[in-house]
């Protein structure tokens, strides 16, 4: 690159270059990372299209494509990732939210909004829901359902220091640090202290491990492989949650929890009989995706 070029100049050049890197979406990204470096919105790229970028400005960028050329996923770049309508501070101490991780979020909403599911149940007029997100990372799923259920309290719990900072940065940033709580821990060992909850949600690590150099490097090489790895057949988080949740939940309270493709045969036979009524749901690709379970009563 050189100095002297114009907005339109270097998006079309920084296309080019993502295209002869394998970058799957090169002009996309190429306007991401050049409104991150001026600070700016995407839409202003086209107001300001002949704006001469300032050698600052040319060498800032450039490291931004140094490190994307190297599959550096964009999100940990910019440092944000949106999720719900909302944008999230991600670092590489947090796995990177995906789209269909949405559908999660959106079923907690709803079943809490709605109390017309077939595994709802009424509560007393009043009466304010506890919620836990096990392995909250970046604290997407946790926040996101603070923000938009006002009527609830959630904890995250993460065994990462990091990963737990990052999340209250982004409880404070999306103006729901009140009803957010961050503990660090291992899987259920916080809640023997706290008691039984209304509803538990989580995204484990789900990826089988000899899977795991199989993946893009964006995600292999850059991503916490703790927050990926899921053991010899990507289960072993998911049937801990499913042993642990029956004694902390209270009577006829949800788990909702994601599985990878090809799973769901093996966790509707491992939940079987531990559920008073259990559900697998598609994401927005059409995939089975959620397990959805109710507790029993007692």
């Amino acid at each position: 690159m050189i100095d002297a070029w114009s907005v339109n100049k270097t998006l079309d050049w920084t296309t080019n270059y993502f295209k002869d890197h394998g970058i799957e979406w090169p002009h996309l990204e190429a306007e991401i990372l050049l409104a991150h470096s001026l600070n700016v919105k995407r839409i202003q790229l086209y107001v300001q299209h002949e704006k001469v970028l300032s050698s600052a400005e040319l060498a800032r960028f450039r490291g931004y494509i140094e490190r994307r050329v190297k599959h550096e996923p964009i999100a940990y770049i910019t440092g944000c990732q949106p999720f719900m309508g909302l944008d999230f501070i991600v670092t590489r101490d947090t796995l990177i939210p995906r789209p269909e991780t949405e559908k999660l979020v959106e079923l907690a909403i709803d079943i809490i909004n709605s109390r017309s599911s077939v595994v709802s149940r009424n509560l007393p007029a009043g009466r304010q829901e506890s919620l836990v997100d096990l392995g909250t990372g970046s604290g997407a799923i946790a926040v996101s359902l603070a923000k938009y259920l006002p009527q609830v309290k959630i904890i995250g719990i993460d065994i990462s220091s990091a990963a737990l900072e990052v999340a209250k940065q982004n409880a404070v940033k999306h103006n729901v640090v009140d009803r957010c709580r961050f503990i660090r821990g291992n899987m259920f060992e916080p809640l023997q202290d706290i008691g039984r909850v209304d509803l538990i949600i989580s995204n484990p690590p789900y990826i089988p491990t000899k899977v795991i150099s199989t993946l893009t490097p964006d995600v292999k090489d850059f991503e916490p492989i703790s927050a990926l790895d899921g053991g010899e057949d990507g289960l072993d988080y998911i049937r801990k949650l499913i042993d642990g949740a029956p004694n902390c939940l209270k009577p006829k309270g949800l788990i909702i929890l994601e599985f990878g493709d090809g799973q769901a045969e093996k966790v509707r036979s491992y939940t079987k009989d531990k559920f008073g009524d259990t559900k697998i749901i598609r994401d927005p690709f059409d995939k089975e995706r959620i397990f959805l379970g109710q507790n029993k009563s007692f």
